[in-house]
């Protein structure tokens, strides 16, 4: 479900500082429970395998299949840098890095080709995505709620000049109407039954 900013800014989340020039676009809270020993890179390798079929499949998956070919047609996503092996100048990667003097090999692949990481904790993620409509952050969190945890996804967002914001307001609805609920609805599932597996190996 979707969530006021406020939730997530009530947390000491180190995105905070470093995104401060960055707009908060969406929080949403997905449908899962964790518990203390799941930690936000186990959930973030099976909300990207979730994703990778939510990009195949139904309404959100014409949507993005659409935005690629736009990126494709217009070459929006050139700037696009798969490479975790280079700081790219003015990347949020190098920011984190400067920040608090950090060397390349602190940032961890998280093993999808369109977002670099920019860091991973136990407890909070951020990772970045660049290409000549936005620049933006992709932030998750995990948030005690009595004796399990929530994740929440927060969306930092930089567009590009004036052809970005005009992107990013033709997306707005399609994304809340159709993207967002479909990948809560997925990654649900797909937790649930990564949950069932461990279960089973206990």
């Amino acid at each position: 479900m979707q969530i006021k900013t406020s939730e997530h800014y009530k947390q000491a989340w180190l995105v905070h500082d470093l995104l401060a020039d960055f707009e908060v676009e969406d929080v949403w809270q997905f449908p899962v429970k964790l518990d203390e020993k799941h930690t936000i890179p186990i959930f973030q390798n099976q909300l990207f395998a979730a994703m990778e079929k939510l990009s195949q499949k139904g309404i959100p998956g014409l949507l993005f299949k659409f935005r690629f070919f736009l990126g494709e047609l217009f070459g929006w996503d050139k700037e696009i840098d798969s490479s975790v092996k280079t700081l790219k100048k003015g990347s949020i990667r190098e920011r984190y890095a400067n920040k608090y003097h950090l060397e390349l090999k602190d940032l961890i692949p998280i093993g999808n080709a369109e977002f670099k990481p920019v860091y991973e904790k136990a407890d909070e993620s951020l990772a970045e995505i660049s290409n000549a409509t936005v620049h933006a952050g992709l932030h998750l969190s995990k948030v005690q709620n009595g004796a399990n945890y929530n994740v929440q996804m927060a969306v930092y967002v930089k567009p590009k000049g004036t052809l970005g914001k005009f992107y990013m307001a033709l997306i707005k609805p399609f994304r809340l109407a159709f993207v967002y609920p479909a990948m809560m609805r997925l990654v649900g599932k797909h937790w649930e039954s990564y949950l069932e597996g461990e279960r089973q190996l206990a």
